[in-house]
């Protein structure tokens, strides 16, 4: 599965694709068969292998549900509740596509309450705009944390976000923008793919 690709195809929020890929990134680490009990602490426990297809996915997360845990499941980390709410069966939460439309249905919900509640502020500036996008950013992941009920899910996104944005630098940066000695230097030096590449 190719992640970038499933989420051009499949998402239904027009805010960033960017944010979308780094939910994805953050706590399930790009598996669709991912399950996690938000309800117990993973560093008390040992926990079990990751679940290699979807039904054992779905066996995992009715075990979870049996013992009154609360899981979240698939790349953007769904409650299965959403999955109820949209209709459809909990199978259908570790199928890539259902998993991100399900997840950025909700986002566009959030970016849409943040927005407003933005506009309740009053008008932003030009100079602001930056600022601004970033705040709601930091709203809609909020509010993400909050419906799922996962702590830290904010701050681990944001943490995924930087990264991305370290591992791939502007246009700017490519060589073709340099001084032409600086060009023919870094065609004779190519910098290491791995200086600068993980977040401070």
């Amino acid at each position: 599965m190719d992640l970038l690709t499933t989420i051009l195809t499949c998402s239904l929020y027009l805010g960033n694709d960017d944010l979308v890929r780094a939910v994805a990134e953050s706590a399930s680490h790009s598996n669709p068969y991912f399950v996690l009990d938000t309800s117990v602490d993973p560093t008390q426990l040992d926990a079990p292998p990751a679940p290699k297809n979807a039904s054992e996915a779905v066996a995992r997360t009715s075990d979870i549900l049996s013992s009154g845990g609360r899981p979240l499941v698939g790349l953007l980390q769904l409650p299965p509740a959403w999955m109820t709410a949209f209709r459809r069966d909990l199978a259908a939460a570790f199928d890539p596509c259902t998993n991100i439309a399900v997840g950025t249905a909700m986002l566009s919900q959030f970016d849409f309450e943040c927005t407003l509640a933005g506009a309740a502020k009053g008008p932003v500036r030009s100079r602001d705009a930056k600022g601004s996008a970033a705040s709601r950013r930091r709203c809609v992941l909020r509010k993400y944390e909050e419906a799922i009920g996962c702590p830290d899910f904010a701050a681990a996104a944001t943490l995924e976000l930087r990264y991305q944005r370290l591992a791939h630098p502007p246009v700017e940066a490519a060589p073709i923008f340099a001084a032409p000695a600086a060009r023919f230097e870094q065609l004779l030096f190519p910098p290491s793919p791995f200086i600068g590449s993980f977040p401070p």
